[in-house]
């Protein structure tokens, strides 16, 4: 078929081919978008940022020239099958690869300009830092087992190709982009705003920077780097297309084209390839019954255009499960003679509403850069699959209306779950779409849901306990969950008591059967938020063990019960702020650290997962493993965005690395932790880092001079080791006397650290030959213990001491 385009409006290519039941010739209303795009690409002009995440300024190039040092090169040894992306952050090259790379951390070393290295991995990436303040002009080439960065001579510009332009589509923008790995998301480390990364496994070429409402597009060697100052933005990686950058709001950022059209009610390609059309319900049962005859009688050369036409006269009389069955085995897109795209979406939505959701899966998780009308079938799918509730309720809420056009057997079919979902998980300005609801009982409990959130709280009580009582055993189940639910969330009931009624539930106890899998799944999901309130964070752990996503648990109400347990058991805290009591609050560093180990590579990676790590690498310290504590908190500096807080905890990676005789680690540390209008107490822990580091180098001269005038417990406590480093003992006396003034209690027992301090002292006496100290430090004891053979070695030095003193 001849393709020609009239160029009168802008489309895009969707679907372009002949209808399997009907043989007629189709061109869609999308059909050219796409090279007309191309060929007319807008020049966007710069807009400041919505949200203000760029208030900090971007450091400038600290260096111009190279000293003369062209030609550098760097091998990172990765494999050819790790999708990479590279940008510049301030001084830093930032190498991001679409999974961890192990073998980086401990065999991983640049050269030349590209000497200062640091690798950071994820659970799901790995972040190299390359930092060269000169910005010199780079490249980087695919190989055998990895990918070379090459520094290239100035003016070169013939060496690197530009990237694909990108193509402004309704409501989307695409980056043409092959063979491109997972998003990527953490902060930038310079201006702390939210990085959307999407790496490649081919070289990309370099890409400029342009910006625009909501969101910018940075300068990239390699791969697609996006600073989304708003929410809203987002990026899904398509595979055979490309990366798709959107808006998802329900009142969105204008990309791409900006708003579509409205799709008339019977106008869009939902309606035309789902076979819908109105008419009154017993019409379109008549109708299925008639083409399910048809296709049952059809010769074997027609039988498939039949069983297309009679599945779409099934689906829109609200029967999927039918029309699942007509169309289940029919061919897939690669295989010979396979359907053109219009039987496969309707092939994925039959799949879909009959509840195989892994088989709608191919079709509609990819619906980027398609009409506008088809995205309601992508938020159903996200409902169903279980993903992550805010966006596939705002989805859903987008296009609430949509539904209300629908043929009633198909509207009475997807309303009701649509709205149940939106009233449960959807925000409060999402929910509002829903008033006024219908008055049918089907919508009785997103009716309870409505009169909570608008604050009836008992009306909503009364409510919830009439539906306990439902004929309905399913609409039963969830209202009695609800009710107890409910009265948690008012404070009606304690969390134990909520978990006992939610586990009794489970349990068959309330005189209620064996619940329905939806509803159970559902109940477990309340048990394990009830079971971390009141502390038992190791159930609520194996709770959610048995869980999986689903429109009646979504992934991310999943990982946000999964992150508040795993915050009860790292910091001993309950969410209300009490210590938790009881096993779980007897749990030692050793068994929390076992538990993190498995459980917090479940998490998403963002700044909630910071502070867990944080957590972690403190735990990890207090068992001795100070190595693994610092890889924890350069975990956690990764995901942080405010640079006070990465500040701190670069401090806890000094203090890790000392731990763990890394020197290496504690000066990028330190060197990474400067950053203006820090805290005093932050800055004077730096200033003690410092002199700490020198300590650790053999540079005391350098350390001493930091200290020469600190007097706080933390500067004697330094300096005093220096002294006795230096075998400057009478020093270590003078600074260690003072210290233990202040730290050693007149009267009472001494505590184990008072007590180090006690016997540090009478050694650098006896050191000292200082006999009169010793002698005023066991008066000062009065007979109180050291321990047995502290006591034991303190007299003798006293009595050396004396001794030698007299003979003198």
């Amino acid at each position: 078929m001849q393709v020609v385009c009239c160029q009168k409006q802008r489309c895009s290519t969707f679907e372009v081919g002949e209808d399997v039941a009907t043989g007629k010739s189709v061109m869609g209303r999308y059909m050219c978008g796409m090279l007309f795009a191309y060929l007319l690409l807008p020049t966007l002009s710069a807009v400041a940022g919505e949200d203000g995440l760029h208030a900090l300024p971007v450091p400038a190039v600290q260096e111009e020239s190279l000293d003369g040092q062209q030609g550098a090169s760097l091998f990172l040894p990765i494999g050819a099958e790790v999708a990479l992306a590279a940008f510049w952050s301030g001084s830093d090259l930032l190498i991001v690869a679409d999974r961890p790379v192990t073998s980086l951390v401990h065999n991983f070393t640049g050269q030349g300009i590209f000497a200062d290295t640091d690798v950071t991995v994820l659970e799901y990436a790995t972040v190299l830092r390359v930092h060269v303040p000169s910005h010199p002009h780079i490249a980087l080439h695919k190989k055998l087992d990895g990918w070379l960065l090459e520094q290239l001579p100035k003016g070169d510009t013939g060496s690197v190709r530009a990237a694909p332009p990108a193509v402004m589509m309704p409501e989307a923008v695409l980056f043409p982009q092959k063979q491109s790995g997972h998003v990527i998301s953490f902060p930038d480390p310079t201006t702390g705003a939210r990085l959307l990364i999407t790496p490649s496994v081919m070289e990309t070429g370099y890409r400029s920077s342009y910006r625009a409402i909501g969101y910018g597009v940075r300068d990239s060697a390699q791969g697609i780097v996006v600073a989304a100052d708003s929410s809203q933005i987002r990026l899904d990686a398509v595979a055979d297309k490309g990366v798709f950058l959107s808006a998802l709001g329900l009142d969105a950022l204008p990309v791409g084209q900006g708003t579509a059209e409205t799709v008339p009610p019977e106008g869009g390609l939902d309606w035309f390839w789902l076979g819908l059309h109105a008419a009154p319900v017993v019409i379109l049962q008549k109708n299925w019954l008639s083409a399910k005859v048809d296709a049952e009688k059809a010769p074997p050369s027609l039988r498939w255009p039949a069983q297309v036409a009679a599945a779409r006269a099934a689906f829109v009389a609200g029967y999927p499960a039918d029309a699942w069955r007509l169309v289940k085995n029919m061919p897939q897109r690669s295989e010979p003679g396979a359907p053109p795209t219009g039987v496969l979406f309707l092939r994925a939505c039959a799949a879909l509403l009959s509840h195989d959701v892994d088989a709608a899966a191919s079709v509609l998780t990819q619906m980027d850069g398609a009409p506008p009308e088809l995205e309601i079938w992508h938020a159903l799918y996200l409902m169903m699959s279980g993903a992550n509730s805010k966006d596939a309720s705002v989805l859903l809420a987008r296009h609430y209306e949509q539904i209300l056009r629908y043929p009633q057997p198909l509207r009475d079919l997807l309303l009701p779950q649509v709205t149940n979902y939106i009233a449960r998980y959807g925000a409060d300005e999402t929910a509002l779409i829903l008033e006024p609801l219908p008055s049918d009982g089907v919508y009785d409990l997103a009716r309870a849901r409505m009169q909570d959130r608008e604050g009836n709280v008992e009306t909503a009580r009364v409510t919830l306990e009439n539906l306990t009582a439902a004929a309905d055993p399913e609409k039963a189940a969830y209202a009695r969950a609800d009710l107890v639910n409910f009265l948690l969330q008012h404070d009606q009931i304690a969390a134990a008591m909520a978990a006992e009624s939610f586990q009794n539930l489970l349990d068959g106890k309330e005189g209620v059967g064996k619940l329905v899998p939806t509803a159970r799944a559902y109940t477990s999901l309340l048990l394990s938020t009830a079971l971390v309130q009141c502390g038992r964070a190791r159930q609520a752990l194996a709770v959610l063990g048995e869980l999986s996503a689903s429109a009646q648990t979504p992934y991310d109400r999943l990982e946000a019960v999964r992150r508040q347990a795993l915050y009860v058991l790292v910091f001993n805290t309950l969410p209300s702020g009490k210590a938790v009591s009881g096993e779980d609050g007897a749990l030692s560093a050793e068994q929390r650290v076992h538990i993190l180990q498995t459980q917090l590579p479940l998490l998403e990676e963002n700044t909630s997962k910071a502070k867990l790590l944080r957590g972690y690498g403190t735990l990890l310290l207090q068992i001795g493993q100070a190595e693994a504590a610092v890889m924890a908190f350069k975990q956690a500096v990764v995901l942080t965005a405010d640079p006070v807080a990465r500040a701190e905890i670069q401090e806890q990676i000094v203090q890790a690395a000392f731990k763990a005789g890394n020197v290496n680690a504690a000066m990028e540390a330190l060197e990474q932790s400067t950053v203006p209008g820090l805290p005093e107490d932050m800055a004077a822990r730096r200033h003690y880092d410092e002199a700490h580091l020198a300590l650790t180098k053999g540079d005391r001269a350098g350390a001493l001079a930091l200290l020469a005038d600190d007097e706080s417990d933390t500067g004697l406590e330094l300096r005093g080791q220096l002294y006795e480093q230096g075998k400057q003992w009478a020093d270590a006396v003078r600074v260690v006397g003072r210290l233990a003034s202040r730290a050693l209690p007149e009267t009472g027992p001494l505590t184990e650290p008072q007590q180090d301090l006690a016997m540090q002292l009478a050694t650098d006496s006896a050191a000292a030959h200082d006999a009169d100290t010793l002698q005023r430090l066991k008066a000062w004891l009065a007979g109180r213990t050291l321990g047995k053979e502290r006591d034991r070695q303190l007299d003798m030095l006293v009595k050396q001491t004396v001794h030698y003193s007299t003979e003198r």
